[in-house]
């Protein structure tokens, strides 16, 4: 079996390794020999991203519960409270398994794509493990990017990005290994290079679940908008805008989509099914009144949004039965309780409005030429949410200062919101259900901390500053 280390290489600890399943979407990752071992491979990669300490609940849960989106009702089943406080630990455990996750996604990544590197395949296959082999490529940067987000201070935190990234590993090992962190920068270079291997690679097809060409340049746009090369940010918003197979939702159409899967307006969505899915340890779950329940929106959030404003109907008020007289119920994901199978989005066509909107009008601060593009990728996003709203007109930082804020109108409970005040160096408001704490910026909280796991395991690893 091979193993690469960080946690020791996190797959033990997480009960049998992806190498040890037996089942149809698993495999041995030493019996990749042809197109369908491949895929089936691949399928194993993507399952990790389902798992609810990664993108079925803490990746995107956290970002807004620790923030002035979301908090932990006062009746609740004890789980996130950490997190609601601001009093997260190396040893948490939502922290830890999203590391893990992360990790996997990566060590089974780079084996599939050494193991498919010695396959001759025939030439009727090849495009079709093209599209494998890019959409590998692009779920190792997906997870890399996330980590990085997650554990590491944004991009310019420091003047060369030289601040710790993440560890980086390309090529699977055949004893354990302990990788110590590259510097920000560094990780941002293995990131690019593998979306631009995946560009490559990929398909301009749709396949669901999965990710495509659209997607693999919509998240290169985002990853350079937080490296902040805004002239890169735009030029591959406007490739996956571009992409046909890909629309915004309209305004009538809008609610109702997030009962349904795989929309016109998502680029990728993680594929759960009522039979594959993290069940009542879902997102869904832990927000729908039947289910737990616990994740509400605050008000704060609630009044940003115009009551003309069609999102506004995705926090709806309440009373929550022993718990807060007056709450602000999330349905961004209304099928928790039911088939708890909602797909959490990863990437929506409206995002990458709003990326390009925001790479357009902090090159305006110097060239005031990118500002019409700006305030029309801005006011399409917030007009097709409000028809009814006026055009926005405005310049400068309080032009990029509004992007920001339809940001979080638009992105709310996906897991942006942390991130997105951190990289632009803005405060953090924690909002509790009977409490609010601002947190200035710059902070050493508002990145995790390293698992205890990992710190234990790995004698290269270095913690983040603040944390023991």
């Amino acid at each position: 079996m091979l193993v690469i280390a960080g946690a020791a290489l996190l797959l033990s600890g997480c009960g049998k390794s992806f190498l040890e399943l037996k089942n149809p979407q698993a495999i041995d990752f030493d019996h990749i020999s042809d197109l369908e071992s491949l895929t089936t491979a691949s399928t194993g990669v993507y399952s990790l991203f389902k798992q609810s300490n990664y993108y079925n609940r803490t990746f995107i849960l956290v970002p807004e519960l620790m923030t002035d989106n979301g908090f932990i009702s006062i009746k609740n089943s004890g789980r996130y409270l950490n997190e609601d406080r601001f009093t997260v630990t190396n040893g948490d455990s939502y922290i830890t398994g999203a590391w893990r996750l992360m990790s996997q996604v990566v060590t089974n990544a780079n084996l599939a794509l050494a193991a498919s590197r010695a396959i001759e395949f025939p030439a009727a296959d090849q495009e079709d493990a093209n599209q494998i082999i890019g959409e590998l490529y692009a779920c190792r940067a997906l997870a890399c990017f996330d980590m990085l987000r997650f554990y590491a201070q944004p991009y310019n935190f420091t003047a060369d990005a030289s601040h710790p990234g993440i560890p980086i590993y390309t090529e699977p090992a055949n004893q354990i290994i302990y990788p110590a962190r590259e510097t920000v920068a560094k990780s941002y270079d293995q990131i690019i290079a593998d979306l631009k291997q995946a560009e490559s690679l990929l398909g301009d097809i749709k396949k669901n679940g999965h990710f495509t060409l659209a997607a693999a340049q919509a998240l290169l746009a985002k990853v350079y908008l937080y490296k902040e090369d805004w002239v890169n940010a735009e030029l591959y918003a406007t490739k996956a805008i571009d992409n046909g197979n890909y629309t915004l939702l309209s305004n009538g159409s809008y609610v109702s989509g997030w009962a349904s899967k795989f929309t016109a307006e998502s680029l990728l969505e993680i594929g759960n099914t009522p039979n594959s899915n993290s069940g009542s340890d879902g997102i869904g779950y832990f927000t729908e009144q039947n289910g737990y329940g616990d994740f509400l929106a605050t008000e704060d959030l609630y009044n940003i949004y115009a009551a003309t404003d069609v999102r506004r109907n995705l926090i709806v008020p309440g009373v929550r039965a022993g718990g807060e007289p007056q709450a602000y119920f999330i349905k961004k994901y209304p099928n928790g309780v039911s088939s708890r199978d909602d797909n959490p989005k990863v990437l929506r066509k409206s995002e990458v409005y709003l990326i390009r909107a925001e790479a357009r009008a902090e090159q305006a601060l110097t060239n005031d030429s990118h500002r019409a593009g700006a305030l029309e990728d801005l006011n399409r996003i917030a007009q097709r949410a409000d028809p009814l709203a006026a055009d926005v007109d405005l310049s400068g930082e309080a032009l990029i200062d509004r992007i920001l804020l339809e940001r979080r109108k638009e992105l709310a409970f996906e897991g942006n919101r942390l991130f997105d005040l951190n990289r632009k160096g803005k405060d953090v408001t924690n909002i509790q259900s009977d409490a609010q704490t601002t947190f200035e910026y710059p902070h050493n909280r508002f990145i995790m901390p390293v698992p205890y796991d990992e710190m234990n395991a790995n004698p290269n690893m270095d913690q983040n500053p603040g944390w023991r």
